[in-house]
C-alpha cells in the first residue's frame, strides 16, 4: 500500500483490486453494525450493563481500526468521534439517554451508508457529517456531570488494532477461533448452483424409479438388481438433498434482528410506549426466503405500531398498561415455518371493514350479511384497502397488506388474520420449510396429471354426489359435519365435458385456515420433485404455482392451493354440472 499523502489521504485503489480483502472487510463490518443495532437498543433499556457497552465499543473500534488500516478515512473519522462518546459513557461522564442513543444510532447509520458506498461505486470524497459530529460532541459535553470516581474503561485501549478480535480478560480463551475453524463463507451463488444440480438429480432419480417400476412389472421381478440399485440411489439422493438443503438454512434472526431498532425509532416518532418481544429467533429458514419475508414483516410491525397500538393515554382509559406489547415469533411445525406478528392494541373492527367493502362495492349488502368474521377480515388483503381515517407516512392498516400476501404466494406460503376488538391483532404467516424440493400428490383429471403440494393436503376421501348442494349458485360439499366449497378440477382445467371417472375422489386442500374440497378423477401417487417457475406470460394463471417434470418425463403443472381457494370464492357452479 502506498504511503499517505501530506493531506492525510491514502491511495486505496489497490484494495479495490483485491475483491476478497474488500469483501471480507464489508461482510465483517456489516455483521458488527447489525449487532450494534440490537445492542444500542438493549443498552437504552439496561443503561448499567457494562457488557453491552463494551460490546458496542468493540464493534465500533473493530470497524474503525480495520478501516484505518485500509485507508478508508471518512469511516475512521466518524467512527473515532462516536468512540469518544462511548468512552465517555464507560467513564460515566455521560449518562445513557434517548438523545445519546439516537446520536450513536445516527453514527451507525452513516457508517452503514459509507460501507454501502464502499461496496458499490466507492467512498465519496466528502460526506456531510458536520451536523452529526456536532451532535456527538454536544451530547458528550452535556450528557452528564463529570465524576472523579471514573469507572475503569477496561477492554480495548482505543488504539490497539491487534486487540480488536479479543474481548475482556475474563472471556473464555480463543472460543471465537474454535467457531471460525468450523465455519467458512461461501458465495451463495455456488450454493444455488449446487441445489439446482441436486434438483436435476432428483428428477432423473424419479425417471429411473419409473423405468425400474415398468421393467419389474413386465418381468415380474421385484427383487432384481435394478430394483436394489434404484432403491440405493434413491436413498443416497435423499440424503444428499437433505445435506445440501441444510447449507441454505439460516436462523430467522437475520430478519428479526432489525426490529428492535425499527420499533424503538418508530415508537419515539409516534410518542408511544412499546415493548418488543421476540421468540424463536433460532428457527431456521431457507436463505432464499429471507428477503421475501422481510418486507411483509416490516409492513406488519409498522402497522401494529401506528394503527394497532393505542396511545399511552388511550390505553389507560381502556384499563390497559400504558406500555403496549408487540410480539414476533417463529416456530417450525412439520414441514412449515409459522411466523406471527401480534399486538395487544385496539384490534380491527369487522363492522368497519364490512362497511368499507360495501362502500367500495366489493360485496353486495345482501351477501355481506352471510360473511363470517374471517371472510370479512380477508378484505384487508385487497390492494389499497384501508379503514384508516387519514393517511400517514408510517402506515395504514391495510396499506401494504396486499404486498404481504403477494410475497408469500411467491414461496407457496399463505397468511391469515385474527383480531378481537379491544384485545389486539395477530397476523400469522405460513411458510414452506424449503423451496428447493416439493413433496407432491399427483392427481388425475381426464388424461392430465397435476401435482398438489403435499403440505396443503388435509385428507382424501371418496366422492358422493348426495353430499353436494347448491348455495348462492355455488357448489358445497358436506364432509364430517363440515361444509366446504367444492371445486371440480375439470372445470378449472377446461375439461368439463370429459366423461367423469367411475369413482371420483375428493382432496381436501387447505391454505392458512381455509379449506376447499377438490374433485378429481384419480389419485396417481406421491413423489418428491422440483418446482420450476412459470414464464412471465403465464404468471396470472389462476391456481397454477409452477411446473415440474414427472417420473415419466412429462411436464406436470403444480397447483396453487391459495389460488384455488380464491377461484372457489368467486366462481359459480357450471350449468352443465348443476
Amino acid at each position: 500500500m502506498k504511503a499517505e499523502s501530506e493531506s492525510g489521504e491514502s491511495n486505496i485503489e489497490e484494495f479495490y483490486e483485491d475483491p476478497a480483502l474488500l469483501q471480507a472487510f464489508l461482510v465483517e463490518s456489516q455483521e458488527l453494525l447489525q449487532g450494534m443495532d440490537q445492542d444500542v437498543v438493549e443498552l437504552e433499556k439496561a443503561p448499567d450493563s457494562e457488557e453491552l457497552l463494551n460490546r458496542i465499543f468493540r464493534a465500533l473500534h473493530t470497524i474503525k481500526g480495520t478501516a484505518g488500516f485500509l485507508g478508508f478515512h471518512p469511516i475512521v473519522q466518524l467512527g473515532h468521534r462516536a468512540e469518544d462518546v462511548l468512552n465517555a459513557l464507560r467513564r460515566r461522564e455521560v449518562h445513557v439517554s434517548p438523545r445519546v442513543m439516537t446520536a450513536l444510532l445516527g453514527a451507525r447509520d452513516r457508517l452503514g451508508e459509507m460501507l454501502s458506498d464502499l461496496g458499490g461505486e466507492g467512498l465519496k470524497p466528502q460526506y456531510d457529517t458536520a451536523k452529526l459530529v456536532a451532535e456527538l460532541e454536544q451530547v458528550q459535553k452535556t450528557g452528564g456531570s463529570s465524576s472523579q470516581n471514573d469507572i475503569p474503561a477496561g477492554g480495548l485501549d482505543g488504539e490497539n488494532l491487534t486487540s480488536r478480535a479479543g474481548g475482556d480478560d475474563t472471556s473464555t480463551p480463543p472460543t471465537k477461533n474454535d467457531l471460525a475453524s468450523h465455519t467458512m463463507r461461501v458465495d451463495v451463488r455456488k450454493l444455488d448452483d449446487l441445489i439446482n444440480l441436486i434438483g436435476e438429480l432428483v428428477l432423473e432419480r424419479n425417471r429411473l424409479l419409473q423405468l425400474a417400476k415398468e421393467e419389474n412389472s413386465e418381468a415380474h421381478a421385484v427383487d432384481s438388481p435394478l430394483s436394489h440399485s434404484t432403491a440405493r440411489l434413491s436413498f443416497i439422493t435423499e440424503e444428499l438433498q437433505a445435506a445440501a438443503l441444510r447449507t441454505r438454512m439460516v436462523p430467522i434472526d437475520t430478519v428479526f434482528c432489525r426490529f428492535p431498532r425499527l420499533v424503538r425509532d418508530l415508537a419515539h416518532a409516534l410518542n408511544k410506549e412499546t415493548d418488543l418481544v421476540i421468540r424463536g429467533q433460532d428457527t431456521e429458514i431457507d436463505r432464499t426466503m429471507v428477503e421475501l419475508v422481510s418486507d411483509p414483516l416490516v409492513h406488519l410491525v409498522r402497522n401494529s405500531l401506528d394503527h394497532g397500538l393505542e396511545s399511552p393515554e388511550q390505553r389507560e382509559r381502556a384499563g390497559k398498561p400504558r406500555k403496549g406489547t408487540i410480539s414476533i415469533e417463529a416456530r417450525q411445525e412439520g414441514d412449515r415455518i409459522l411466523v406471527s406478528v401480534s399486538d395487544d392494541g385496539a384490534g380491527i373492527d369487522p363492522a368497519r371493514i364490512l362497511g368499507k367493502a360495501i362502500e367500495r362495492k366489493l360485496v353486495s349488502a345482501e351477501r355481506a350479511g352471510r360473511l363470517d368474521p374471517r371472510q370479512i377480515l380477508d378484505f384487508i388483503f385487497l390492494p389499497g384497502f384501508s379503514t384508516a381515517e387519514k393517511t400517514t407516512d408510517v402506515s395504514g392498516r391495510g396499506v401494504g397488506m396486499d404486498v404481504v400476501r403477494t410475497n408469500l404466494k411467491k414461496v407457496n406460503g399463505s397468511v391469515e388474520l385474527q383480531s378481537r376488538v379491544g384485545h389486539g391483532t395477530t397476523v400469522l404467516m405460513h411458510l414452506p420449510l424449503t423451496l428447493a424440493v416439493l413433496p407432491v400428490l399427483l392427481v388425475q383429471v381426464a388424461d392430465e396429471i397435476y401435482a398438489l403440494p403435499l403440505r396443503a393436503i388435509v385428507e382424501t376421501t371418496r366422492f358422493s354426489a348426495t353430499s353436494v348442494h347448491l348455495v348462492d349458485g355455488r357448489e358445497i360439499v358436506c364432509l364430517r359435519n363440515e361444509t366446504l366449497p367444492l371445486v371440480r378440477l375439470r372445470s378449472l382445467c377446461s375439461t368439463k365435458f370429459a366423461q367423469p371417472a367411475a369413482e371420483e375422489k375428493i382432496v381436501v386442500v387447505a391454505a392458512a385456515e381455509q379449506r376447499i374440497a377438490l374433485l378429481v378423477d384419480h389419485l396417481a401417487g406421491q413423489e418428491s420433485t422440483v418446482i420450476k417457475p412459470l414464464t412471465s406470460y403465464l404468471h396470472d394463471c389462476v391456481g397454477i404455482a409452477g411446473a415440474t417434470v414427472s417420473g415419466d418425463g412429462r411436464v406436470r403443472l403444480v397447483l396453487d392451493p391459495g389460488g384455488l381457494l380464491s377461484w372457489a370464492a368467486n366462481c359459480v357452479a357450471p350449468a352443465v354440472l348443476q
